[in-house]
């Protein structure tokens, strides 16, 4: 269940963040991965918290 959410957390901030653009502009190379390591810690945080919930 934590999987299924956090894979589609992880669709939908790729499809917002896409804007259409084929390449990254050089310059947003940092900012993408400060971005990145964001959703990264909100995705463990949501799985942390699902883990230790008793409920279905």
């Amino acid at each position: 269940m934590a999987a299924v959410g956090a894979a589609a957390l992880l669709a939908l901030a790729c499809t917002a963040c896409d804007g259409g653009d084929t390449a990254a502009p050089s310059s947003g190379g940092s900012q993408a991965t400060s971005e990145l390591n964001g959703i990264q810690s909100t995705l463990d945080s949501i799985e942390s918290d699902m883990a230790g919930d008793g409920s279905p």
